[in-house]
């Protein structure tokens, strides 16, 4: 899976080109921890996935074709296990450029405060 894409987000995030309404981004990262835990009860139920049986144990072909389904979940080219991980980690990489934004929000409004106050106090 391209998580390139979420990288140069992130980059934008850090350099100050990216901006959401308040609050969205929190939500938005929320929503990415619970995909996060959707995705890795994906994982743990599929571990069955691995072991297949019903081709016929005593057919050489039967075995072969188990074997070929068995990779496909688990420990072959791009398995389901990989797919599975690496769309994890791409979310895990959504769920932190979202927070970024949200953190960068909340210091502006946090030194936006003090200004204020400090200008405050001048006037008074």
């Amino acid at each position: 899976m391209e998580s390139a894409s979420w990288k140069q987000l992130g980059d934008a995030v850090g350099a100050g080109e990216l901006y959401l309404e308040p609050g969205t981004a929190r939500r938005c990262a929320d929503r990415c921890d619970e995909l996060v835990a959707r995705l890795k009860d994906i994982h743990y139920e599929s571990a069955w996935l691995a072991k297949v049986d019903g081709f016929g144990d005593q057919l050489p072909s039967g075995r072969a074709l188990a074997a070929k389904f068995e990779r496909k979940a688990s420990g072959g080219e791009y398995s389901l296990d990989h797919a599975i991980a690496d769309h994890i980690a791409v979310v895990e990489q959504m769920r932190d450029a979202f927070l970024q934004i949200e953190d960068r929000y909340n210091a502006a409004e946090e030194a936006n405060t003090v200004a204020t106050t400090a200008v405050g106090s001048q006037i008074n």
